[in-house]
């Protein structure tokens, strides 16, 4: 008599699907303390902004990962400002997906393009307002170096794809880029939409000497600053290495360094003025003066005096 075979459900699958930080361990990889709050965190509207290496590839690749497998018949968009990283994120997206041996298998795939047996597809594409359109309801999208992506493509090709499509996870990744742009804007927005991190180097350079680097304080400010943002703060544990900082300091400058690794929105150096200065230029109302104009007696009359060959 034969036997007819049942298949039998592994619970742990289950757990796995629910929790995406538990999935990230069981496939090999140890999550930080941020990028556990990133997996557990249910806004659907996430922004990172997050220092060189800090591990934003784990979550840029990871989530999307997990999004198609557990998830069938659902479209994960992945969206890189240029070729070489939108490669670098095909391969991350790999090498998650040998990493997990119940992973579904790989019907079909291309440069850009990856095919499951359940029905799900993930895309890594070049960012451009072109590449970003087309695409019906989304389950995921990420725009990973978010900062150096055009304005374009986010407004014109990526918002359109969250129309009736509320469950569409967005998550935006990137190091600042000069104080413009979406990503900027979704940073300092005080909408509500945006659930916020930042993961930055726990060394600040010195003011005094502007070319050492001090352990970094929170003082009241920087507190109250990331309150009323309601951002999430974090150090990087990839950056404690005070050596390896302060050579990356001296290679790269200081204002590169303030930008690539302590996560602050600053102006570029070819910029004459900055963006602070230009606000003040409007924001601070003028006051009437009285100015005094220097004047002489020339034959019994006032008149004004001449200084440099100019009139005051």
């Amino acid at each position: 008599m034969k036997i007819r075979e049942q298949s039998v459900f592994d619970y742990r699958e289950l757990r796995y699907g629910l929790d995406r930080a538990k999935y990230l361990e069981h496939i090999g990889f140890q999550p930080f303390e941020w990028q556990r709050q990133v997996c557990h965190d249910p806004c659907l509207r996430k922004i990172i902004n997050g220092s060189r290496q800090c591990g934003k590839s784990t979550i840029a690749s990871g989530l999307p990962c997990h999004k198609a497998k557990y998830r069938p018949k659902s479209l994960v968009i992945i969206e890189a400002p240029t070729e070489v990283q939108a490669g670098l994120n095909m391969e991350k997206i790999y090498d998650f997906m040998a990493h997990d041996r119940k992973y579904p298998k790989i019907e079909r795939k291309s440069d850009s393009q990856i095919l499951l047996a359940n029905g799900s597809r993930i895309r890594v594409v070049v960012a451009s307002d072109k590449s970003s359109r087309g695409y019906s309801k989304p389950a995921m999208i990420v725009l990973d170096e978010a900062s150096r992506i055009d304005d374009v493509v986010y407004r014109s090709g990526v918002r359109p794809m969250l129309t009736s499509n509320p469950d569409c996870e967005l998550i935006l990744i990137s190091t600042p880029f000069g104080k413009t742009g979406f990503f900027f804007d979704a940073w300092y927005s005080r909408s509500g939409f945006w659930s916020k991190y930042e993961v930055r180097s726990p060394w600040t350079v010195d003011e005094d000497t502007q070319r050492d680097l001090l352990r970094h304080e929170q003082d009241d400010a920087f507190k109250k600053e990331r309150e009323e943002n309601n951002i999430r703060f974090f150090y990087s544990p990839r950056h404690e290495d005070f050596q390896e900082q302060q050579e990356n300091l001296e290679a790269m400058g200081i204002q590169q360094y303030r930008q690539e690794y302590c996560c602050e929105f600053i102006e570029t150096e070819s910029q004459t003025f900055t963006y602070d200065s230009i606000d003040r230029m409007f924001s601070y109302p003028t006051r009437e003066r009285v100015v005094q104009m220097p004047v002489e007696t020339y034959a019994n009359k006032l008149v004004p005096k001449a200084v440099g060959g100019e009139f005051f």
